[in-house]
């Protein structure tokens, strides 16, 4: 089972509970790019520190915190078996809409500018947690069928890195864990990184500096 360095952005007040040992609270809003679960960004603090620093999330003092990620049984969409698991949950999604009556949800750009970038993502949260459904159905009658402990994929995100380029500025690979022990453990960034990368020198408050 591969183990892999993943990173969480968030305020400066959930990385001290992290570091202190609290778990992490999973996300349900109805627009998570992966469904329902905690949500991390693989081999990347900057990019987790990135998303902390956004103005729309307005974290008075943004913090990141570095995990140890045994993937488990993934959903990886980087692989054909992993695509192919969410196009069948999709194609059965769309037929369960089609028998209700009920409208699809739709991906998104909120911005009032267009950018290209579907981030408000419910069609994509709704087939993501279908899916999950279909698993915790067929575990109930088939003991041997395990259910995702985590989801990996991914995204081409952000402007092109330079004209007619086949690269994106905010490209990142998400990893998604639904089952908390997958979390083998968490870690500040080390004083190296926090200057390579040029985070604030109170990432984690005063009172932790050092320690």
């Amino acid at each position: 089972m591969p183990q892999v360095l993943a990173y969480h952005g968030c305020s400066l007040e959930t990385a001290q509970e992290l570091l202190g040992g609290s778990s992490f609270k999973p996300s349900a809003k109805d627009y998570d790019w992966l469904g329902e679960g905690s949500y991390f960004w693989e081999n990347d603090p900057l990019r987790a520190y990135q998303w902390a620093i956004e103005p729309r999330l307005k974290f008075d003092h943004p913090s990141v915190v570095g995990t140890v990620i045994e993937l488990g049984n993934c959903l990886d969409l980087t692989t054909q078996s992993g695509v192919a698991a969410v196009k069948v949950a999709y194609n059965q999604f769309v037929a369960m809409a089609e028998k209700t009556g009920s409208a699809l949800p739709k991906n998104v750009d909120p911005a009032m500018k267009l950018t290209g970038d579907k981030i408000l993502r419910r069609l994509d949260c709704a087939v993501m947690n279908y899916l999950f459904e279909i698993q915790k159905t067929a575990q109930e009658s088939d003991p041997n069928s395990h259910s995702f402990q985590t989801v990996r994929a991914l995204f081409p995100e952000g402007g092109e890195l330079y004209i007619d380029a086949g690269f994106w500025e905010k490209t990142h690979i998400q990893i998604c864990v639904r089952e908390h022990k997958q979390i083998l453990g968490i870690f500040r960034i080390p004083e190296w990184q926090r200057e390579e990368f040029r985070f604030p020198d109170d990432l984690y408050g005063s009172s932790l500096i050092g320690g």
